[in-house]
C-alpha cells in the first residue's frame, strides 16, 4: 500500500526539493535542534524583558529618591537633615548617590562638622568622575583645613594642581596658597601666591601684598 503523506510532510519535501543540496545539512540541523533554538530565542526575549523591567524599576527608584531628597532639603535642617540624608544614601540608587553625598558634605560644612564633611567629600570623589570629582577633592581639602589639618589639605591640593584643567587652576592654586600658609609651609605658600600673581586675578593687589609679605619672612 502506498504511504500516505501528510500535508506537513509534503510541505517539507517540497521545500527541500527546491533547496540546493549544500543547504540540506542546515535544514536538518534547524529541524533537529529546533527546541534548543527556541529556548535560545526565548532566553533572549526573556533577557530583554527583564532588562526593560529593571530599567523601569531603576527609573522609579531614582525618581522616588529624588523626591525624598527634595522633601529633606525643604523640611529639615542641621543634624536632622544629615541623619535623613544618611538614611536616604543607604537605599538610593547609584545614580542618585552623588547628589545625596554632595548635599551631605555641604550640610556638614554648614554645621561645622568638618571631619564628617571631609569623609562625605571623599565618598563623593569615589562615586563620580570628571569635574565633580575635582570639586569633591577641593571640598575635602577645604574641610580638612577648617578641621585644623592644613598639611593634609596641602597634600591633596598639590596633587590636584598637577592634573586640573586651566579653568580650575586659579581656584586650586589659591586654596593651596592659603592652606600652605596655614600649615606653616612658607615656601609652598609663596610659590602658590607667585603663580597667582601671574594670572588675571581680580584681587591682584592682595596677591602682590602676600608675595611681598612672605618674601620678607
Amino acid at each position: 500500500m502506498a504511504e500516505i503523506k501528510t500535508t506537513g510532510q509534503e510541505t517539507l519535501e517540497d521545500i527541500e526539493s527546491h533547496v540546493p543540496e549544500t543547504l540540506h545539512p542546515i535544514l536538518e540541523a534547524a529541524f533537529k535542534y529546533w527546541k534548543q533554538i527556541a529556548i535560545g530565542v526565548g532566553a533572549i526575549l526573556v533577557g530583554t524583558a527583564l532588562y526593560a523591567g529593571f530599567s523601569a524599576y531603576n527609573q522609579r527608584a531614582m525618581a522616588e529618591a529624588q523626591s525624598k531628597m527634595g522633601i529633606i532639603l525643604i523640611e529639615k535642617t542641621g543634624q536632622e537633615k544629615l541623619d535623613a540624608l544618611n538614611a536616604l544614601l543607604a537605599s538610593a540608587p547609584s545614580s542618585v548617590k552623588p547628589a545625596v553625598l554632595l548635599e551631605m558634605a555641604q550640610a556638614a560644612m554648614t554645621a561645622g562638622q568638618y571631619d564628617k564633611a571631609a569623609d562625605y567629600w571623599n565618598q563623593l570623589a569615589g562615586n563620580t568622575d570628571d569635574d565633580l570629582k575635582i570639586v569633591a577633592r577641593m571640598g575635602k581639602a577645604k574641610a580638612l583645613q577648617l578641621a585644623g589639618k592644613p598639611a593634609d589639605a596641602v597634600t591633596i591640593l598639590k596633587d590636584l594642581q598637577g592634573v586640573v584643567d586651566e579653568e580650575y587652576s586659579i581656584p586650586v592654586t589659591r586654596q593651596l596658597a592659603v592652606a600652605a600658609e596655614a600649615a606653616g609651609d612658607t615656601a609652598q605658600a609663596l610659590d602658590a601666591y607667585k603663580k597667582l600673581a601671574e594670572q588675571p586675578v581680580s584681587d591682584k593687589p592682595f596677591i602682590d601684598y602676600k608675595v611681598t609679605q612672605l618674601e620678607a619672612k
